[in-house]
């Protein structure tokens, strides 16, 4: 992938086609800019440029804010500085989802598919859960309970991937969790924001999506069914479908 030296640091991105309207993807915890792919592949149009930045310390990226979140969206601001456009829409999944919301007001329209925003759970039984699996510090069991498939199911070449990259998927894991947002703030994001549902994600983030959707005012949540919480990976065309079902999408 092609590294971007910028003032805060350098950015690695996948880039798909060009033109004036813009597309930045935002990846999950665990996964990277090459999991969106086929989400891409799927949205491309002429007169679409889409690109999808590694979020900090995935691949070369490497920001110089401490703040592991705050390093995640110092990557989207280096991005958009990278890339002028006429147009944004920003596409973000999971962490990538929370990063986005973060700067959602840098762009024309925004997609959250299953942002993780756990400052908006009301249920401690859901947030509890969560925060079980943070303290296990384990990247076995968090993967098994996020994803559709086991640990042991996944093969081999990237259960070592994922265990190479542990102490880092960790510390994304606690730094998301534990995220201080005022969600109070988002009843003034004067921006379109389409949130995304995977039907058989796991309940806490119904609940998180459930209640975005009542504190942004131009909020639509829509239900994808028969999708995890990886569906952008891999469920792309029916994650794409949802995305093009709402006009206001880039």
């Amino acid at each position: 992938m092609p590294v971007y030296h910028t003032a805060r640091g350098d950015v690695e991105m996948l880039e798909w086609g060009d033109g004036p309207a813009l597309l930045v993807m935002l990846h999950a915890a665990a996964a990277g800019p090459q999991s969106l792919a086929g989400l891409a592949a799927s949205l491309a149009r002429p007169g679409l440029r889409i690109v999808a930045p590694a979020l900090n310390r995935y691949g070369t990226t490497l920001m110089r804010a401490e703040d592991r979140v705050g390093a995640h969206v110092d990557v989207l601001r280096a991005t958009l500085e990278l890339c002028p456009a006429e147009r944004r829409t920003l596409f973000g999944h999971s962490m990538g989802g929370l990063v986005g919301l973060l700067d959602a007001a840098s762009f024309d329209s925004v997609v959250l598919y299953d942002p993780i925003v756990t400052a908006c759970v009301q249920d401690q039984r859901l947030l509890e859960w969560d925060r079980t699996i943070v303290a296990a510090g384990d990247v076995a069991t968090f993967v098994s309970a996020w994803n559709d498939t086991s640990w042991e199911a996944l093969p081999q070449t990237v259960r070592d991937r994922l265990t190479a990259m542990a102490p880092m998927l960790i510390a994304d894991m606690q730094a998301v969790s534990y995220y201080k947002l005022d969600v109070q703030p988002l009843h003034t994001l004067e921006v379109p924001v389409l949130l995304l549902q995977g039907e058989t994600s796991p309940l806490i983030t119904h609940a998180m999506t459930a209640r975005l959707a009542e504190l942004l005012p131009l909020a639509q949540r829509i239900v994808v069914p028969a999708c995890g919480h990886m569906g952008p990976a891999q469920a792309p065309r029916a994650v794409a479908a949802a995305i093009s079902s709402r006009p206001a999408h880039a």
